[in-house]
């Protein structure tokens, strides 16, 4: 073997290491940071909302929104699809009955006391903007879930035609997660870390 093909194999190899390094162990901690910061972003843009008087930072829907928010900030390292698996087959074991979504009632019950439709529309729009955050830190954390993510895309196009590519996403997104796992599940365990 000559010193040029040595040469090579050389700088394949550390090629190949640096790539492993940047895909195993930096991409997901940039993933993991972007997906805090998003969120943080969203909370702040909600507590402006609330500091501007249209909502009391007492009425239950703005705590909830909150504490679930809050709760993804800190659960959000256990959002990929093997602690998800883990999550449900933890739930599986030990529930016999279908879980009580004990955050999806009362959230739908403060949203219920709001009697300012403009009001509730943008707290249901907040909440819509979480959970397409979480719904693409699960698909896009994975392999399996990104070609589903394609065949849900291409199935959304075929049907809807080219009139919003970011808007067909984003629901291809959401469908390709909430056929993974149930949202409702995901919001009751961000609503345990939170507390």
């Amino acid at each position: 073997m000559d010193i040029n093909a040595l040469a090579i194999i050389l700088q394949t190899t550390i090629g190949l290491v640096v790539l492993c390094i940047v895909f195993v162990w930096l991409w997901p901690a940039v993933r993991l940071d972007a997906f805090r910061q998003n969120l943080f972003a969203v909370r702040d843009e909600l507590f402006d909302y609330a500091a501007s008087g249209r909502i009391p930072f007492q009425h239950p829907a703005y705590r909830l929104l909150r504490q679930s928010m809050n709760g993804f900030i800190r659960y959000a390292h256990r959002i990929s699809v093997f602690q998800i698996a883990m999550t449900l087959l933890m739930w599986k074991a030990t529930q016999v009955v279908e879980p009580e979504y004990g955050w999806t009632k009362k959230w739908e019950n403060a949203l219920a006391s709001i009697e300012d439709d403009g009001v509730k529309e943008q707290l249901k729009e907040f909440h819509n903007r979480v959970a397409v955050m979480v719904a693409e830190r699960i698909v896009l954390g994975s392999p399996l879930l990104i070609v589903f993510l394609i065949v849900c895309l291409v199935a959304d196009l075929c049907q809807q035609g080219w009139k919003s590519v970011h808007q067909t996403f984003r629901q291809a997104v959401v469908e390709a997660a909430s056929r993974a796992v149930d949202p409702r599940r995901l919001e009751e365990e961000a609503m345990k870390a939170a507390a």
